[in-house]
């Protein structure tokens, strides 16, 4: 067993943990040092005194243990080495070339609450918890020794942070970071402002997602919630006309710059909230060929639900009745807490609701470089359906 302090689960944590979920909550603790400090690793015991694990210890959140390893191998310089060369490897499978990526994906890639997302030779690093954070000068040199970056941001504003009694900051800390780094995506170009930017710049998980919808843009698309237009950047090739509503007027920005860098002349940026847009162009008789519906997470804990389904069903709601007949839905949620049975059941009551028969096309999740963990249903939290409307 490694020698270090030891915490003992109740029976029900054990039970928990033999399910192979990377978090142990704090009510699943019987016995916990009094001197453990947030961040420190710790051995995992079960009430008989058996080895479960290595896990890092939160002194604040309902989150108090994430599993680093089930063995009892040193945690060290090498073993978190050996991780980032799996993680790498892991990406030139699965996204060879790409240009913004998602490096390491917290616990799916065995960094407990850690994120690297990679905007060309710039790499932007996200801590979400104090046990990587106080790693993280060992984890840059891990970094800048494999990459050699340009640069390295840290995007500590994520208000998670705040849980664990981390504060928000943003500070590029190695190399030059320019005002904005272009990235190329698909046949799209971005300009990405990896400092200010929403997550860390861009919404990587929906890359793969904002690829699958390319070919079926045509007619007169709506990208609705657009933020930076990424949806209709990539339907505006095959469409007569895209219309981006988004409320922040900084997104649309960007949006508007991104247009102009592929020479795209026929998108119509709105400023407004997209419910009022919704409700507004139903009443007006305005019709599309393609809707996209990417809200930000209308469910962010269990208590939001009420509201996120009522939400949920009434923008898909409207979305049906804004299609003409042949016309596309790619409709999404980012809700962890709204599963995909559930969230194609209130796709479903919102057709049937505007009088709509909806083909269920394709779904989707987040693109590979954001591999969910099997033993973390967290970790599989978006979802992306395609549906053609009669």
């Amino acid at each position: 067993m490694p020698d270090l302090p030891l915490v003992r689960l109740t029976g029900k944590g054990r039970r928990w943990r033999l399910t192979g979920h990377p978090w142990v909550f704090r009510d699943d603790l019987a016995q916990v040092p009094p001197a453990l400090a947030a961040g420190d690793l710790a051995a995992v015991l079960s009430p008989q005194g058996d080895f479960l694990g290595q896990a890092f210890f939160s002194v604040l959140s309902r989150i108090a243990l994430r599993f680093v390893t089930f063995g009892d191998e040193p945690v060290d310089a090498a073993f978190w080495g050996a991780r980032l060369d799996r993680a790498l490897a892991y990406r030139e499978l699965v996204a060879p070339g790409v240009e913004a990526r998602r490096l390491i994906f917290g616990e799916a890639d065995g960094f407990p609450g850690l994120v690297v997302d990679a905007y060309g030779a710039h790499l932007a690093v996200q801590t979400l918890h104090p046990g990587p954070e106080r790693l993280l000068p060992e984890l840059l040199e891990l970094l800048a020794a494999r990459l050699a970056p340009a640069s390295i941001t840290l995007r500590h504003d994520a208000e998670v942070r705040l849980l664990e009694g981390l504060t928000l900051s943003v500070e590029t800390v190695r190399g030059v970071l320019p005002e904005r780094v272009e990235v190329r995506e698909g046949a799209c170009r971005l300009l990405v402002d990896v400092q200010g930017g929403q997550k860390t710049g861009l919404f990587l998980d929906q890359r793969e997602n904002r690829l699958a919808a390319a070919p079926w843009g045509r007619g007169e698309v709506l990208d609705a919630f657009a933020y930076q237009g990424g949806f209709g950047l990539h339907l505006a090739p095959g469409a007569e006309r895209v219309t981006l509503v988004d409320a922040s007027e900084t997104a649309l920005t960007a949006a508007r710059q991104n247009a102009a860098l592929n020479n795209l002349n026929h998108l119509e940026f709105v400023k407004d909230n997209a419910f009022a847009f919704l409700k507004r162009a139903v009443a007006a008789g305005r019709r599309f060929d393609v809707v996209v519906l990417d809200p930000p997470a209308f469910a962010k804990s269990r208590r939001d639900r009420p509201g996120a389904l009522k939400g949920y069903l009434e923008i898909n709601r409207r979305a049906f009745q804004l299609l003409r007949p042949g016309g596309v839905l790619i409709t999404c949620s980012c809700s962890y807490n709204l599963g995909e049975p559930e969230f194609l059941e209130i796709v479903r009551q919102a057709a049937v609701a505007a009088g709509r028969t909806a083909r269920l096309v394709e779904r989707r999740g987040a693109a590979r470089d954001h591999p969910a963990l099997l033993s973390l249903p967290e970790s599989a939290y978006l979802k992306c359906c395609f549906l053609m409307v009669d």
